[in-house]
């Protein structure tokens, strides 16, 4: 059994292990560290590609025309939380306002692995609510996945997205209430509710405990201009 760690061919088991363990570490996917995406020229352009001014995307988004103009002139950078409500608001997905996004798939590898705090995460200004982004970011795909941690008294609201979007939401633990325009419906766990996202909507923890739920957001818009 010791012969097993002669070469062969040329290459060592150890060597062939050291090269196994490279291509793992390259599918890793983890960002090199660097300086902050240019946000600022990429919201002007799809800001003015919707015909909007400053004015009406502080109407959809909440956050100031000062803050949006400080933003698009790149004086200050963004929240992740301001930069959620953006793409909500512009009906673009999270990689394309980082200016991240590829047309195609990366270079096949063998899986990616993407650890816990890795993650990319949103949380509410209180503190009580924590979106992690589970979709792969640099990908413009026309469906979006989160989990979503909402603690008691937690709630996230939104308007329209614009893009003909439809949400599913799905209850994996706890209780929560989902709200469409003006209607409410309980969800307990194991529950899904899907509606159109065309309109005013929010969710709420609706108990004492922490609450999760699986968001699943599909833009029809997207799917009809890839023939799908």
């Amino acid at each position: 059994m010791a012969k097993s760690t002669r070469k062969k061919g040329g290459t060592t088991e150890a060597q062939a292990k050291s090269g196994q363990r490279k291509v793992v570490r390259a599918a890793s996917g983890k960002a090199a560290h660097g300086s902050p995406p240019p946000i600022g020229p990429k919201l002007r352009q799809y800001r003015l590609k919707e015909n909007m001014t400053l004015a009406d995307l502080q109407a959809l988004t909440g956050i100031s025309k000062s803050m949006l103009s400080q933003i698009e002139r790149g004086s200050v950078n963004p929240t992740f939380a301001r930069v959620w409500r953006l793409t909500r608001s512009l009906g673009i997905g999270v990689g394309e306002l980082l200016g991240e996004v590829k047309t195609g798939l990366d270079a096949p590898h063998i899986y990616e692995h993407r650890k816990f705090e890795s993650t990319p995460a949103i949380t509410s200004a209180d503190g009580l609510c924590i979106t992690r982004i589970l979709s792969p970011i640099r990908q413009a795909l026309p469906v979006e996945w989160y989990e979503m941690v909402l603690k008691p008294g937690g709630s996230l609201r939104a308007n329209a997205h614009g893009n003909d979007s439809w949400e599913h939401q799905t209850v994996i633990s706890g209780r929560v209430i989902i709200e469409i325009g003006d209607n409410e419906v309980l969800l307990e766990q194991g529950d899904t509710l899907r509606y159109s996202a065309e309109q005013p909507h929010g969710i709420r923890n609706a108990g004492d405990t922490e609450a999760r739920v699986m968001l699943v957001v599909l833009s029809l818009k997207e799917l009809a201009a890839l023939g799908i």
